[in-house]
């Protein structure tokens, strides 16, 4: 082999490992830039949860209503499903006021423009007199991205984990109200 041939044959084959070298960074850029994109879809709708909880806690239905979609489902225990934003408000104003409740998430999936939450639940039931029982339970949610980028809840599932006329806990495993309250 002549010395021009290897000298093409060692050009060419740095050319192909530089472009074999950009298309592998150029996908390691999109699976970092996908990556990043996902976390920031969660820390939105951890914000939607947290807002969730703090309109339901200020017992404001209405104002709760708006987090759902125009046309959402939710499906209460014991109940019978309630669908739309307007029936969700007089749902929890008729079964929940007075009520708090302390979110523990789990698990965020994602896929597209859907996204389903899962975690437990501590919700604070008066008793009358200042004194309160915790229900501890769980949730699912599923979520739809609006337009405006507001991931608002589409479904909603929630139960407790104790048996119908079970004793409610003293306190939450999992958050402290009283120190949140203060």
């Amino acid at each position: 082999m002549k010395r021009n041939d290897v000298l093409f044959t060692q050009k060419a084959n740095s050319k192909k490992v530089i472009k074999l070298v950009c298309i592998a960074t150029l996908a390691f850029l999109l699976s970092f830039l996908a990556q990043a994109e996902d976390i920031n879809e969660r820390s939105r709708i951890e914000l939607s949860s947290q807002k969730w909880v703090k309109t339901y806690n200020s017992n404001d239905w209405p104002e709760l209503a708006k987090l759902f979609t125009k046309d959402a489902t939710m499906m209460p225990p014991n109940s019978r499903m309630v669908q739309g934003r307007q029936a969700i408000a007089d749902w929890q104003n008729k079964n929940e006021s007075g009520f708090r409740i302390a979110f523990d998430i789990q698990d965020i999936q994602i896929s597209g423009n859907t996204a389903y939450v899962r975690g437990r639940s501590c919700v604070l039931i008066p008793l009358g007199e200042g004194e309160y029982g915790v229900d501890l339970g769980k949730f699912l949610e599923v979520r739809k991205k609006q337009v405006n980028g507001e991931w608002l809840i589409h479904a909603d599932i929630f139960n407790s984990d104790g048996a119908i006329d079970s004793k409610l806990l003293s306190n939450c495993p999992f958050f402290n109200f009283a120190i949140a309250s203060e």
